[in-house]
C-alpha cells in the first residue's frame, strides 16, 4: 500500500468500478483530504431545528473535526463556530443549554443566539474605536434547512443544497410523511458509540443487504420484532440503490407494498393497537394516502456524507481519525404519533441501546476489520457483487438486489468524483 501513497495521492487510481484499494480506510493522509473535500467544502449535516426549540436554546455539534453550535436566535436557527473571538476559547462547553447569551468561560466575553459580541468585561481596556460589529463568533459560510434537517457547508460557494440533496429529499419527505403533523421531534436523547473503525465502514454498513445474516445472526434469531428482516430472501422484493450525490438505501418499502399491510416494518404490530395514529394519518392525508404511507414505513437511507435516516432513529456518523469514529444515534419521535413513538422508542432500546445488539455488532465488525486491514495484504478489496445485474434507471438512480453492492459502488463512485476533482 505504502508504494500507491507515497507521492500525490490519484483516488482515480484507488477507487475502481469494481473493487477499491485498503488504504482509503487506514491512510492518515487520506483522512486529512477527507475532512477538507468532503467536510469543509461541501454540504454536511449538522442537526435538527427540533434540537433548538426555542430562541436561547443552544446544542454543541460538530462538523468533520470542527465544533459548531447550533443556537436559535428570534430571527431563527444559526450554526456559528464554537470558538471565542477573542482568545479562540470554546464557547460553549457543554453539550446543549438555554441562555440568554453565550458566555465565553476564559475571560466572559458575551455573545448573543446569533453570535454577535454583546459585551466584554471592563470595556475600559479597548480603545473606543473597539469594533464590536467585527468582534462576534464566525458563522458558517452556508447554512440551509430541509424539512428541519439543519445542513452548513464551510465555503461560500458550491452547489445548492438542494442539488446535494438530489434524490435524498425524497428519503427526508418519506420519514417526515409518518408524522401526522409533518414534523419529527430529536429530543429523545441521543446514545453515544466511539469504535476503532474508518467512519466509512459504517456508511458503507447501513446500506448493507448483505451482513445481516451473519452479523446479526443472534439478534434476528432472537428477537420477533425482526422477523420481517430476518426472513428476507436473496430474491425479496426490496433492493439496494444508489440514488446519486453519493446517497443510498435499502428499499424495503418495496417488500412492504407487495404485501399491502400497514406497520410490517415496525414488527408487524396491528393496527387497531395503534387507533389514535391511524386516525391522525387518516385525517391529515386521507384513506388512501395514510394507508400507503403506513405500509411503507419509513426510509433506511444513507444521506452522503454523515446522516442515516434509520428507519425510526437518526445516526449521525462522526469520524474522529482514520482510525476511530463516534456514531450518535437518536430515535425518532413523530409530532402526533404517541402510539408509534413509545413502540419505536421500546424497538430502538433493543437494537440501539446500551445493552442492544445491532450497533454493538456494527461497532465490533468494523473493529475487526479496521485490524484486518493492517495486514499489507491483499491491498484490494472486492465490490464486486450484482455488477452484472445493476439497473441504470431513466431518474439517474441505480438498483440491484437486496444482497448487492449496488450502495457501496454508488459511495465511492461520488467520493471519487470530490476527491478526484483536483487529482
Amino acid at each position: 500500500m505504502a508504494a500507491v501513497l507515497s507521492q500525490h495521492i490519484d483516488y482515480r487510481k484507488l477507487i475502481l468500478e469494481d473493487r477499491i484499494h485498503g488504504s482509503l480506510y487506514t491512510s492518515p493522509a487520506i483522512f486529512d483530504d477527507e475532512m477538507q473535500r468532503i467536510y469543509y467544502q461541501g454540504w454536511v449535516y449538522v442537526g435538527h431545528e427540533s434540537e433548538v426549540p426555542e430562541a436561547g436554546d443552544f446544542v454543541v455539534k460538530q462538523i468533520g473535526l470542527q465544533s459548531v453550535v447550533l443556537t436559535r436566535s428570534e430571527e431563527g436557527v444559526h450554526v456559528l463556530y464554537n470558538k471565542c473571538s477573542h482568545r479562540g476559547n470554546s464557547v460553549c462547553v457543554t453539550e446543549k443549554g438555554h441562555v440568554k447569551q453565550l458566555q465565553c468561560a476564559y475571560h466572559g466575553w458575551s455573545f448573543n443566539m446569533k453570535g454577535e459580541l454583546a459585551g466584554v468585561p471592563f470595556p475600559n481596556g479597548y480603545k473606543d474605536d473597539f469594533d464590536y460589529g467585527q468582534s462576534g463568533m464566525a458563522t458558517v459560510a452556508r447554512q440551509e434547512s430541509y424539512q428541519g434537517f439543519v445542513f452548513a457547508s464551510l465555503v461560500d460557494q458550491g452547489i445548492s443544497l438542494m442539488e446535494h440533496l438530489g434524490h435524498g429529499r425524497e428519503m427526508i419527505d418519506m420519514l417526515v410523511g409518518l408524522s401526522p403533523e409533518g414534523k419529527l421531534d430529536l429530543n429523545a436523547g441521543w446514545m453515544k458509540h466511539r469504535f476503532t473503525g474508518n467512519w466509512k465502514m459504517i456508511v458503507e454498513n447501513q446500506v448493507d443487504g448483505y451482513h445481516a445474516a451473519f452479523t446479526h445472526g443472534s439478534l434476528l434469531r432472537a428477537n420477533r420484532t425482526f422477523a420481517t428482516v430476518r426472513d428476507r430472501k436473496d430474491t425479496s422484493p426490496a433492493h439496494a440503490r444508489d440514488l446519486g450525490m453519493g446517497h443510498s438505501d435499502i428499499d424495503h418499502a418495496s417488500d412492504y407494498l407487495s404485501k399491502d399491510k400497514p406497520f410490517r416494518w415496525s414488527g408487524g404490530v396491528d393496527p387497531d393497537r395503534l387507533p389514535g395514529y391511524v386516525a391522525a394519518m387518516k385525517k391529515s392525508y386521507g384513506d388512501q394516502e395514510a394507508h400507503r404511507r403506513m405500509v411503507m414505513g419509513p426510509p433506511h437511507a444513507m444521506i452522503f456524507p454523515n446522516l442515516f435516516l434509520a428507519e425510526m432513529a437518526i445516526m449521525i456518523v462522526q469520524p474522529v481519525s482514520a482510525g476511530e469514529t463516534l456514531h450518535l444515534t437518536t430515535p425518532i419521535v413523530l409530532k402526533g404519533g404517541a402510539e408509534l413513538n413509545e413502540r419505536s422508542l421500546r424497538r430502538g432500546e433493543g437494537a440501539l441501546g446500551p445493552a442492544g445488539f445491532l450497533i454493538a455488532d456494527d461497532a465490533e465488525i468494523s473493529e475487526h476489520t479496521q485490524r484486518g486491514l493492517a495486514a499489507s495484504k491483499p491491498e484490494w478489496l472486492i465490490l464486486a457483487r450484482g455488477l452484472h445485474t445493476e439497473v441504470h434507471n431513466a431518474d439517474g438512480t441505480r438498483t440491484a438486489g437486496l444482497m448487492d453492492e449496488t450502495s457501496q459502488r454508488g459511495f465511492w463512485r461520488h467520493y471519487r468524483d470530490i476527491m478526484g476533482e483536483q487529482a
